[in-house]
């Protein structure tokens, strides 16, 4: 961007790729967005430009003949004017985690790989796009405003930037969750059907189960947002904590047997409760005995331990015998995006420092000992045991499956539902679930579509809405439907689920806010549960 910069201005955008035609497929995805596209057919010639223009966004492919992007990147990078300048790889193959690292150590804000989904591309150049004009707005305002004023432009402009990092996290989960709801529908109903093979059941469960680790590694990014913002709260409950720290290593069987680790559990031996966030407990488990996975050599021992070391207290041990820890970097460990001497295997460095912040929540603690390089780790948690005084629900452990064994009504319909959402595969996986149930249901995939079903059906008892529609939005067409005079009960449908989503959509009229992906038990649990008698 120019000195001169003025608000309303295009910004250049800068696309890099030495095939043509796909240069051209780039350029016709982003025509619409009216900006500066400027198009380069080589790394080189992409510096030549740099020399005369500044840009908002570089795209540029990671295999290209002579200079690489990578090499291209890395010039770039030391260029003043461009040294901080976004930076997308496109890349046509899976890229492996030091192929990642590589990349990010070069300033790239995201990889996309190759066949390009134009809707996704555009929405992040959008954003990144807004974000260029709202800080250049910045600049140019504090150039004009005098000495004094200085500081308080700059708070301002590094709360706009923290908005927009929350906000870009937030869409960034939306656009990764909602492909994950059908593909957990599916796998999880044809898991629990007869009909099919016993061996392939087997699998489906096992996609079932990384479906759900893959939504895991989203909300750890909106994890680290709720902390930083003093939002992480807890559903506590009376939970068996053995059973926790045993359904975390069944999560983790896959990965154990791909390098051929072998477990050592060693446990209480009877049962010991803890009043706690089940998924959250569960989810610490899962993250330290990942770390122990990931840093162990191949066909070494796990130890799992759980153990009383004195009255009230309930303890964890995973202990591996991997690459270990040096002691000055024992007091980073848990860190965000710490890694200390372990990061030769790569990931983000998230999943200790959330494990501590839902470990504080629980009033115990978490620590790491290791004699060194080499040497192994212990990552050991501390909790209280439970306390009948400080649980107000009821005695029953929360055992809840994905899945139930509920058999569909053999009467009469259980009530018509209205699903509005313009993803075709979601629609089709809760259509089929809750008409294998016993409910009618009826198809929109936009506001338009949903005021005239509604306007011919008349007889709607539940409406189940996705917040993003093509059209307008979930809030916007309940406020119809009211306006309207309808009253039959709406939920939330959303990818996104911040806890300002979360109220927005409280505030909008919808009885409940279900985040992407969703369960079959939690769909049908919520339909039940807000659905009119009939």
């Amino acid at each position: 961007m120019t000195p001169d910069w003025r608000p309303g201005q295009r910004v250049n955008i800068l696309l890099v790729d030495d095939r043509y035609d796909k240069l051209l497929a780039l350029e016709s995805i982003l025509a619409g967005l009216g900006e500066n596209l400027v198009l380069a057919r080589s790394g080189s010639e992409a510096l030549r430009l740099l020399l005369h223009e500044d840009f908002a966004l570089i795209i540029l492919d990671v295999s290209m003949p002579g200079m690489d992007g990578f090499e291209t990147a890395a010039l770039i990078r030391q260029r003043k004017n461009s040294e901080l300048t976004p930076i997308i790889f496109i890349s046509a193959i899976n890229y492996s985690e030091t192929h990642l690292s590589r990349g990010y150590s070069l300033g790239a804000i995201d990889y996309i790989l190759a066949p390009i989904v134009p809707e996704i591309l555009r929405a992040k150049v959008s954003f990144f796009i807004e974000l260029h004009k709202k800080t250049e707005q910045l600049k140019h305002q504090a150039e004009v405003e005098t000495k004094l004023a200085w500081a308080e432009t700059a708070r301002a402009q590094a709360e706009a930037a923290n908005t927009a990092k929350d906000r870009f996290i937030a869409i960034l989960s939306h656009e990764l969750r909602t492909p994950l709801t059908p593909i957990l529908f599916s796998s999880l109903v044809l898991s629990q059907d007869p009909n099919v093979p016993a061996s392939i059941r087997k699998e489906l469960e096992m996609i079932a189960r990384n479906v759900q680790l893959e939504a895991r590694l989203i909300e750890d990014l909106l994890d680290l947002t709720r902390i930083s913002r003093g939002k992480f709260s807890l559903c506590l409950e009376k939970v068996d904590a053995d059973s926790l720290l045993e359904a975390a290593l069944d999560v983790c069987a896959d990965e154990l047997s791909d390098k051929q680790l072998v477990v050592r559990r060693e446990t209480t031996g009877s049962q010991c409760y803890l009043f706690a966030d089940a998924a959250r407990l569960q989810q610490v488990f899962w993250n330290l005995i990942k770390n122990a996975i990931k840093f162990s050599p191949f066909g070494e021992t796990i130890t799992v331990r759980s153990s009383i070391p004195r009255p009230g207290c309930w303890r964890a041990e995973v202990i591996d015998h991997g690459v270990g820890i040096e002691s000055s970097a024992l007091g980073k460990i848990f860190e965000a995006f710490e890694q200390v001497t372990r990061d030769q295997t790569g990931g983000l460095g998230l999943g200790l420092t959330i494990s501590k912040a839902i470990v504080d929540l629980h009033s115990g603690t978490i620590s790491a000992a290791s004699d060194g390089i080499g040497k192994g780790a212990v990552l050991t948690i501390d909790l209280p045991v439970y306390d009948r005084a400080l649980d107000t629900s009821s005695d029953q452990i929360c055992t809840e499956p994905l899945i139930s064994d509920d058999l569909p009504a053999e009467s009469s319909s259980l009530g018509r539902v209205l699903i509005v959402d313009d993803h075709a595969d979601t629609v089709e996986a809760m259509s089929s679930l809750l008409l294998k149930n016993g409910y009618q249901v009826i198809t929109a995939n936009s506001v338009s579509s949903a005021l005239r079903l509604v306007d011919q059906c008349k007889s709607i008892d539940i409406m189940l809405s996705d917040i993003g529609l093509p059209d307008g939005g979930g809030h916007y067409l309940l406020s119809e439907l009211r306006k309207l005079g309808y009253k039959f009960p709406a939920i939330a449908l959303s990818g996104y689920g911040m806890e300002e989503d979360l109220n927005r959509s409280m505030v909008a009229g919808f009885k409940a806010h279900l985040t992407k992906p969703v369960s079959p038990v939690q769909l049908k649990r919520t339909v039940k549960e807000f659905l009119p008698a009939r």
